[in-house]
């Protein structure tokens, strides 16, 4: 398991685990999933410079996320479908030079312990003109 030489880590580690693995038993019963894409014009996507392809369609799922938190609407975002990426492709009609970035199943948040997840300090994740 990742961090499990840290025993704080390991802790969130297994948190997210547990969240991830309940998610995977109810994704059928969330009412919407939102699938940010991007159209590359071939079926492949092209080598070198992700940025290009992900630099709009990742910033603008993660601000669905933050408006639908404001609406109170809980999301997830996961990637895990992309193991399956053209079968869902195929399932939902989604073109061939269109390429899935992002699940983001979305419902009602019917939980009472939503809060912000403690973060490392700036001085550990920040790191200007040297490491």
């Amino acid at each position: 398991m990742l961090h499990a030489d840290d025993p704080e880590r390991s802790k969130v580690q297994q948190r997210v685990h547990d969240s991830v693995a309940h998610l995977g038993e109810i994704m059928g019963q969330v009412p919407v999933h939102v699938i940010a894409c991007a159209r590359t014009g071939a079926a492949t996507l092209p080598e070198g410079n992700q940025s290009a392809v992900w630099g709009s369609v990742l910033p603008a799922a993660w601000s669905y996320m933050l408006a639908a938190r404001e609406r109170g609407l809980g999301t997830a975002w996961t990637t895990l479908h992309l193991m399956y990426e053209r079968e869902v492709a195929d399932i939902l009609g989604i073109p061939e030079d269109v390429h899935q970035g992002v699940l983001i199943p979305t419902a009602h948040y019917t939980g009472t312990t939503f809060k912000p997840a403690p973060r490392q300090s700036l001085d550990e994740v920040l790191h200007v003109n040297q490491w």
